[in-house]
């Protein structure tokens, strides 16, 4: 039986996956399919369920402004899901809806099991459902379902952000909740509003920076307004400078949260994480094919293709370019076109000229070369 081959396999299909396909359907003749472990937009799908996007959903496209968390220029998830925030559940929703409106080739449930490069180029994928070569990879994988586990000793007696199903069905507090960035702060506010006693334990106060304003690196500006909401509530105890370094087991007594500068707090239930996903998130999967750099940070040519494996793309939240960070859907979307067009150029394909784009790419996002200066 002959293995099947393909120009291109993408490998996740959540916003990177499905808006780069988007990005690759502009490719005449190109052979290309999406593989999916699980459902589609799946990532979404396990938020807890009263967690919302941070960045805001708004109808802008017929005006030249593609929605914040679209992934292509012409839907929005805002008219789709009627919400201004969307849930994850909307937003797979959302993915689902496009996919089928563009009959994406994606096959769920097929978990890529290895990835072995051809001497000669290319991969050989074996996948649940078979073996498969390409001549290009692209990963997507995200970082939602790879969090840190152990960012310090005893972390195995608390439950991560990501672990947590819906904020309604935990126990009766109080809790210690340890970050102050965006999980950090969505765990107390919901805790709060729950009605749950919440000792907040942050390294430093990541709301009122006035030098730096990105949200990739301070809190977004949706999370500082439901701060404000509770902020003088009593069930509220922010503790700053608060560098924690252990939690150890107290048997039925509960658990000891240490700090560096030797404070401890005690708590009956396990500690909440709120410390963020493994660098790199998905792309760890096949951490021998990418180049690092000191911080665990994966270093990419200005193609956002591998130093170490050419023609393996990594896509989405996890690239990075010196200070440029993309991990918001509206950074990130910025990047397929110039991933397109390297593999459309190396298959000597054409990209289909579009009205109104910037070298043959749509032009509210597609261009993407007005990353090069700024942050989009």
């Amino acid at each position: 039986m002959r293995m099947q081959s393909l120009d291109v396999v993408i490998v996740g299909a959540g916003p990177a996956g499905i808006g780069m396909a988007l990005e690759l359907n502009k490719i005449a003749g190109l052979d290309y399919c999406i593989l999916e472990r699980d459902r589609i937009g799946e990532s979404f799908r396990r938020w807890p369920a009263q967690t919302r996007l941070i960045t805001p959903s708004f109808f802008s496209n017929p005006f030249g402004l593609a929605d914040l968390n679209a992934v292509d220029a012409t839907s929005s998830p805002a008219i789709l899901a009627g919400a201004e925030h969307l849930s994850g559940a909307q937003y797979a929703d959302y993915l689902n809806a496009i996919a089928d409106a563009a009959k994406l080739p994606i096959a769920c449930g097929c978990k890529v099991q290895q990835v072995n490069p051809d001497p000669d180029g290319g991969f050989h994928l074996v996948t649940e459902h078979g073996e498969l070569f390409t001549e290009f990879l692209i990963w997507a994988c995200g970082e939602y379902q790879f969090p840190d586990l152990k960012p310090f000793p005893g972390a195995k007696w608390c439950q991560h952000y990501a672990q947590i199903e819906d904020w309604q069905i935990l126990e009766n507090g109080p809790y210690v909740v340890i970050g102050g960035y965006e999980s950090g702060l969505d765990s107390a506010i919901n805790l709060v509003k729950l009605g749950h006693h919440v000792r907040l334990l942050v390294r430093r106060q990541t709301w009122d920076l006035p030098d730096i304003y990105d949200p990739s690196q301070v809190l977004s500006p949706y999370t500082r307004e439901r701060l404000r909401e509770i902020e003088s509530n009593d069930l509220l105890e922010i503790i700053f400078d608060a560098n924690v370094v252990e939690v150890t087991h107290k048997d039925d007594r509960g658990f000891r949260v240490h700090a560096a500068d030797g404070r401890h707090w005690d708590v009956q239930q396990p500690p909440i994480l709120g410390t963020g996903f493994l660098n790199g998130g998905g792309a760890r999967q096949i951490k021998d094919l990418w180049m690092w750099d000191d911080d665990g940070r994966i270093i990419l040519s200005d193609f956002d293709e591998s130093i170490y494996t050419p023609g393996l793309f990594l896509v989405g939240p996890q690239v990075r370019h010196d200070e440029r960070i993309y991990c918001f859907i509206y950074k990130f979307r910025q990047r397929f076109a110039r991933v397109a067009r390297q593999i459309a150029q190396h298959l000597q394909l054409d990209i289909e000229w579009i009205e109104g784009s910037h070298d043959g790419v749509w032009g509210p996002f597609g261009n993407s070369e007005c990353c090069e200066g700024c942050e989009c």
